[in-house]
């Protein structure tokens, strides 16, 4: 199996708020995604590597939560790399995440310009004035077909130009067009039928700060321009 294709970064950083939060909920919402992706991830990550990478504590000083095992301890702190697959289950792989170049202003509030008119609010601190890549999950973005109350710092209106169904998938990923950005995001078949989402059909995106995280250049280079 291919751990890169199986294996994002947002799984890393997830198991790294659980390590730090003891909370699949106070961690999804550090990363930028729902508590059901949460579960989603931490359960596929079990079977990519044979065993559970995290698990309920009761009592005790820390009033019990979520820590890691042994497994998801290695898994942070050594790589994905450093677990042998003995037991491992092929899991459906991922879609690659969002690649945003833009560039980065502090006033009036942390944002990314991407192109001409994409503004991002972002949670990161950069120098002002300084080119920066981003990487958005798919799975952390939330779709609608019209506005509602969020807390979300980034609300996009978007197009929906694409259905995207692989091979024997668990969900569909969706291309929508962003202020004259391509961008993909993943849902599931209940909410692509419920809300109509078809090429065509205006939409609304929702997208919290932290899920937009910093990339060097090297990872950058690596992945590519994103789709336009």
């Amino acid at each position: 199996m291919d751990r890169g294709k199986a294996v994002t970064s947002t799984d890393v950083a997830l198991l790294q708020a659980v390590a730090r939060e003891r909370s699949v909920v106070r961690a999804s919402r550090e990363v930028g995604i729902s508590r059901d992706r949460a579960v989603y991830r931490i359960a596929r990550l079990g079977r990519a590597f044979g065993g559970p990478v995290v698990q309920s504590v009761r009592g005790g000083r820390e009033h019990g939560g979520t820590v890691l095992t042994v497994l998801g301890d290695r898994i942070v702190h050594g790589g994905f790399d450093s677990v042998e697959l003995l037991n491992a289950r092929p899991v459906t792989p991922l879609d690659l995440p969002n690649l945003l170049h833009g560039v980065y202003h502090r006033t009036p509030m942390p944002e990314v310009r991407v192109g001409r008119s994409l503004r991002l609010r972002v949670a990161f601190d950069a120098e002002d004035g300084a080119p920066v890549s981003l990487l958005l999950d798919p799975e952390a973005v939330v779709i609608a077909r019209r506005r509602f109350p969020s807390s979300a710092r980034n609300v996009l209106s978007a197009t929906v130009e694409a259905v995207r169904r692989a091979p024997k998938a668990l969900g569909v990923t969706l291309l929508v067009r962003c202020s004259g950005t391509r961008l993909k995001v993943a849902v599931t078949e209940e909410p692509l039928r419920e809300l109509g989402l078809k090429p065509g059909v205006p939409v609304t995106l929702y997208v919290k700060a932290t899920a937009l995280r910093r990339v060097g250049g090297a990872v950058a280079a690596s992945r590519g321009s994103p789709p336009s």
